[in-house]
């Protein structure tokens, strides 16, 4: 190459690097959450504190009963300055222990300009701490069974990547390259069993007043964990629309890859009696969506029963 060519590069990347504007000063940690115990079975609520800087930026308890309890989920600390120490605090409740948390969790790390990282972290059954026992003493945490530094070296955390959630967390209802959701209507208050269209179903009274029926879905390819489920009616024959049932449920697992929820009790009186819709065609549908906003939907044309059990 000649001289005066090597010249003029050497002038052009001096001026480059002369002129280029500085490095981002800022950068993000995602807190990943994955848990062996399930909401709604194991675990009712959880309380999270999240801390930036030594500052508090969040403080929320997640019910079960809402929905807002679920995992996989991510806790988001986002644009903050190089070196920010950044921490998560995690008590998880059982149902029948209002005060006392079963397990809780910390974890922290400081910020890297330029940089979004991943931080996990899971609850563990091995951490679930009995009534009286010790826990570990600050700043440690129970990390499989054990008491560990709840400080992690950020330059050892992974680039943040939505598919971690996958990668993490196989669920047995909705597992990676599974298909669309598939959802199928049903009968049923302990089990699942099938139904064929105009197939008839029992009403029957509830304990606190009004009637109803028990659906019961399998379905595949939807999260086990915080999906939503709603059940809604049509009577054809009356243009009678049944008020919506909505509830957030954990899926059990069923064979051949499905996973199934029974029980679902669906009042059919309201603004028509039951004597009305006895021996009616009822067009029940079936909607299922997960906390990554997948839905699938299933349909049964039903036929109520002349009698009340």
């Amino acid at each position: 190459m000649r001289p005066a060519l090597l010249a003029a590069l050497a002038l052009c990347f001096l001026v480059i690097a002369g002129c280029s504007a500085p490095g981002p000063t800022t950068g993000t940690v995602v807190i990943g959450v994955t848990s062996e115990l399930r909401a709604g079975v194991e675990l009712d609520r959880m309380r999270v504190v999240l801390r930036a800087g030594g500052e508090l930026l969040r403080e929320d308890v997640l019910p079960q009963k809402s929905g807002q309890l679920f995992f996989p989920r991510e806790f988001f600390f986002s644009d903050l300055e190089d070196g920010t120490a950044v921490e998560i605090s995690l008590e998880a409740f059982g149902a029948e222990d209002a005060e006392r948390p079963l397990l809780a969790r910390t974890a922290s790390t400081r910020v890297i300009g330029g940089r979004t990282l991943l931080l996990p972290v899971r609850l563990e059954r091995e951490c679930v701490v009995a009534p009286g026992d010790p826990t570990c003493p600050a700043p440690q945490t129970c990390v499989a069974g054990g008491c560990s530094a709840a400080d992690v070296d950020p330059r050892r955390l992974e680039p943040y990547s939505a598919s971690w959630k996958a990668d993490a967390e196989p669920d047995i209802c909705k597992p990676s390259g599974g298909g669309e959701p598939v959802v199928v209507v049903g009968e049923g208050q302990a089990d699942y069993f099938s139904l064929e269209d105009l197939d008839e179903v029992q009403v029957e009274a509830g304990p606190q007043g009004g009637y109803h029926i028990f659906v019961a879905i399998r379905l595949k390819n939807l999260r086990q964990s915080g999906s939503i489920t709603v059940v809604s009616g049509l009577v054809p024959e009356l243009g009678y629309a049944i008020e919506p049932l909505k509830v957030i449920f954990t899926l059990d697992q069923d064979e051949g890859g499905f996973c199934k929820l029974a029980g679902l009790r669906f009042r059919l009186d309201g603004e028509r009696t039951i004597d009305e819709l006895l021996g009616k065609v009822v067009d029940v549908e079936v909607t299922v969506t997960d906390t990554d906003g997948d839905t699938g939907t299933g349909r049964r044309k039903v036929t109520l029963s002349q009698t009340i059990l």
